[in-house]
C-alpha cells in the first residue's frame, strides 16, 4: 500500500534548540543518505528525516510549492493548489489523497510560512492545518497536520543540508503497524521525491525570503 504522503510545512517559527542534534530521537532508518527518527508525541508519532540535495535554495522552494507538478512526487495525490496568498512567503494550500480501498480518503488544508535567517543563511519552511473558506467541499476525512518544518542550510560545496521534521494526525481507523510502517519510509520517499524534482527543467528558482 502506497504511503498517504503529504507535503507539509509549519507555521511557528523555530528556535535553534529545535534543529539540534535529536537527543529525544530514535533511529530507525538510514537509506539512500536519508537518516530517519521517530518520537513518540502523546498518542501520535512524530517523524524526522535529515539528508542532502544538490540544488540551490530557490529551486527546492520552487519544487515543494509547485502544486502543478505535485502528483509527480507525492504518494496518493489526487488534486490540490494554492487557496490564497497572503505574501509572498504566507501562503494557503488545499491537498487530496486518492487512498486505496477501504482506507477512505484524506486531505488537507494548511498554512505555509517561509522565512530566512540572517545570521546563518538558513531558511526555515514551516506549517501547521488552518480553516479557510476558499477549501473545496468534498468527502473524506480531514488530516490534522500539527505541524511541518523545513530547515535547509547551503553548504560550501554548493549541496543543501535538509532537516525534515513532521507530525500529523491522519484521523480515522487507521491500523497502527501500517502507520508506524508508513511513517518510517516517508522521510526516504520525500528526500528521493526532491532530488528527482530539483533537477527537471520546470524547476525554476523561486525568490527568496528577505533575511530577517
Amino acid at each position: 500500500m502506497k504511503a498517504f504522503a503529504v507535503l507539509l510545512l509549519s507555521f511557528s517559527l523555530v528556535s535553534g534548540a529545535l534543529w539540534a542534534a535529536p537527543q529525544e530521537w530514535k533511529k530507525v532508518r538510514e537509506k539512500d543518505g536519508v537518516t530517519v527518527y521517530v518520537k513518540e508525541v502523546g498518542q501520535l508519532v512524530a517523524v524526522r528525516g535529515e539528508g542532502h540535495i544538490e540544488a540551490s535554495m530557490g529551486k527546492l522552494l520552487h519544487v515543494i510549492e509547485d502544486s502543478a507538478h505535485w502528483k509527480e512526487w507525492i504518494d496518493n495525490f489526487e488534486n490540490g493548489g494554492l487557496l490564497e496568498m497572503k505574501t509572498p512567503f504566507h501562503k494557503v494550500f488545499y491537498q487530496s489523497f486518492d487512498s486505496p480501498f477501504p482506507v477512505k480518503d484524506r486531505y488537507l488544508v494548511y498554512e505555509s510560512k517561509t522565512r530566512r535567517d540572517a545570521k546563518n543563511g538558513r531558511m526555515y519552511l514551516e506549517m501547521r492545518s488552518v480553516d479557510h473558506e476558499k477549501a473545496p467541499k468534498r468527502k473524506g476525512i480531514r488530516a490534522d497536520l500539527k505541524y511541518t518544518r523545513y530547515e535547509i542550510t547551503p553548504l560550501p560545496d554548493g549541496r543543501l543540508r535538509v532537516v525534515f521534521e513532521t507530525l500529523s494526525d491522519s484521523k480515522g481507523a487507521l491500523p497502527k503497524f501500517l502507520v508506524n510502517q508508513v511513517q518510517r519510509k516517508y522521510p526516504v520517499k520525500l528526500f528521493q521525491g526532491l532530488r528527482r524534482q530539483v533537477r527537471k527543467p520546470h524547476a525554476k528558482n523561486a525568490p527568496l525570503p528577505p533575511p530577517q
